[in-house]
């Protein structure tokens, strides 16, 4: 800790705040705090939209796929199933004899027919390829000629006609193989289309992983700039601050708290400065105080040695007027006691002097005289010994003073 003695108030550098900008560290603690958080929060949240967004539409890809596509797949194979089915029964009933296995095979025909029908009908619907509608166009018109040829044959072989089975070769074979051929186009297609929508779903999966990794990598890395930038914003006003106040505390107030922030960090670095500005201004007029009252105490000691010196002088004059006291009341004394003497004689003068009228009368009154004499004497050293004594008590009083004055 720095001596008062020969220390002088240090200027301190007046504390500066910036004008009001857009700078993170003149926001609150506080507010600072909640906008990070909250672009972390709004942050995730967008991921997670993002997420969402791109799981609906790997769903809505999934599901076109495995509901939508795979269903057209599975009917038109049924639909192809079908045609070889009901050729197989014409053949039949084309060699058929009997009637009744005829209509048999006839009512079978029909009813895979009109199960054909309404998957052909359900093809239709789902079916929204360009392509692919250009093929169920140009199936239709096979299926149509191949189904008008097919009745007319049917209505010839019940009319008995022998050339039908060479009809058969020769002009419903051809239709079917057209009409074959044509859904057999359209389920390539299907299977092309299909697994183009297998590729994209991958790709939209893999897309979708890439697009989550990248924007998890930028909300960390975003979140640990943010927690970067606030901690530090935060931590180094607080280091600044807590070195200023072990400066002080060691005695140091020359040097200066810089505060670039108008936050509860800059508050506080400008508390501290102003502290340290008026705690020197505390030590230099302390400093001044100490130093008139320096001034003042070698003054008083000067006073009281003079006081001292004058004590002691005063005390010998009075032990020498002490002195001069006991030698009158000795003289006085010695008078005193020849006035008794003499007062003895005259009482003896008095005796011889009975005989003698005039003579004693003159006698008594010169004893009158002395005897008066004698009383004032005695008063006059009465005085004197009052006065020696209140002299003595003076003088004690003066000697008692002067050991304090000393002290």
């Amino acid at each position: 800790m720095p001596v008062l003695a020969g220390w002088t108030a240090p200027t301190v550098a007046p504390i500066s705040i910036p004008k009001a900008t857009m700078k993170l560290s003149n926001l609150p603690v506080g507010l600072r705090l909640g906008l990070s958080f909250g672009a972390i929060l709004v942050i995730t949240a967008l991921i997670a939209a993002l997420g969402m967004w791109r799981i609906s539409s790997l769903q809505m890809a999934s599901e076109r796929v495995a509901t939508q596509e795979i269903e057209q797949q599975t009917l038109v194979e049924d639909w192809a199933s079908d045609i070889r089915l009901n050729w197989v029964r014409t053949e039949a009933f084309l060699k058929a004899i009997d009637r009744d296995y005829m209509e048999k095979l006839t009512a079978d025909t029909l009813a895979t027919a009109t199960s054909m029908e309404g998957k052909v009908k359900r093809i239709e619907t789902l079916v929204q390829d360009g392509q692919a509608r250009a093929l169920l166009a140009t199936i239709a018109t096979a299926r149509a000629a191949y189904n008008d040829k097919l009745n007319e044959i049917r209505e010839l072989h019940r009319g008995g006609e022998p050339n039908v089975p060479a009809m058969v070769d020769k002009d419903l074979r051809p239709l079917a193989d057209k009409y074959l051929a044509a859904l057999d186009d359209l389920r390539k297609t299907m299977a092309t289309q299909l697994a183009e929508s297998q590729r994209d779903t991958s790709t939209l999966a893999q897309g979708s992983q890439m697009l989550l990794g990248v924007g998890t990598l930028l909300a960390v890395a975003m979140g640990a700039l943010l927690a970067w930038t606030v901690t530090r914003s935060i931590v180094r006003p607080v280091q600044l601050g807590r070195q200023a106040a072990e400066r002080i505390a060691d005695g140091d107030l020359t040097c200066p708290i810089a505060c670039d922030s108008r936050d509860e960090t800059g508050q506080l670095l400008q508390a501290l400065a102003t502290m340290q500005s008026r705690l020197a201004t505390i030590v230099g007029n302390v400093r001044n105080s100490a130093e008139g009252v320096a001034t003042a105490s070698v003054e008083i000691a000067t006073g009281n040695n003079d006081l001292s010196a004058r004590t002691e002088q005063q005390a010998s004059a009075l032990e020498e007027t002490a002195a001069s006291m006991e030698e009158l009341g000795s003289t006085v004394r010695q008078n005193a006691d020849n006035a008794r003497q003499a007062n003895q004689l005259a009482m003896s003068a008095s005796t011889v002097a009975v005989q003698g009228g005039d003579v004693v009368a003159e006698v008594v009154d010169t004893m009158k005289g002395i005897n008066d004499s004698s009383k004032k004497i005695a008063d006059i050293i009465g005085v004197i010994d009052s006065i020696a004594f209140q002299t003595n008590i003076l003088a004690l009083n003066a000697a008692v003073e002067a050991a304090r004055a000393g002290e």
